[in-house]
């Protein structure tokens, strides 16, 4: 498959909520900022940012948020390094809560997808 072929594709089954899209660009920042797709994330940064109280609810209510990030996305014809797949489904990331941090670890082909394949792109400016 030839990239300048790529049909871009509407791929959200539904639009995020404000707040999944707040955290998803400041992931995404904190991935262009450090160029690392593996970060640990304090909790204080989202709740500063999510504008909630530190809690065991708000810890709740961002991790509610990253499943709404990790909604799979279902690509068709996915080129990845060469590799051609008729339909490729994909999350934005892996994450592990910790006591005070988040754990998070980019996925390249979800970054690949939304660069590449996503009419409905979210993440950048």
């Amino acid at each position: 498959m030839n990239s300048d072929k790529v049909v871009k594709q509407k791929l959200l089954s539904e639009p995020l909520s404000t707040n999944a899209l707040k955290l998803a660009r400041a992931i995404y920042h904190t991935f262009i900022t450090y160029d690392d797709l593996e970060m640990e994330i304090k909790f204080t940064t989202f709740f500063k940012l999510l504008n909630l109280h530190p809690c065991s609810d708000s810890v709740k209510d961002i991790q509610d948020l990253l499943e709404e990030l990790n909604e799979p996305l279902a690509v068709r014809n996915f080129e990845y390094k060469g590799e051609v797949i008729q339909l490729k489904f994909i999350q934005f990331c892996c994450y592990k809560i910790k006591e005070e941090t988040i754990e998070i670890e980019l996925s390249k082909k979800y970054l690949h997808a939304q660069d590449k394949y996503m009419s409905d792109a979210f993440l950048g400016d």
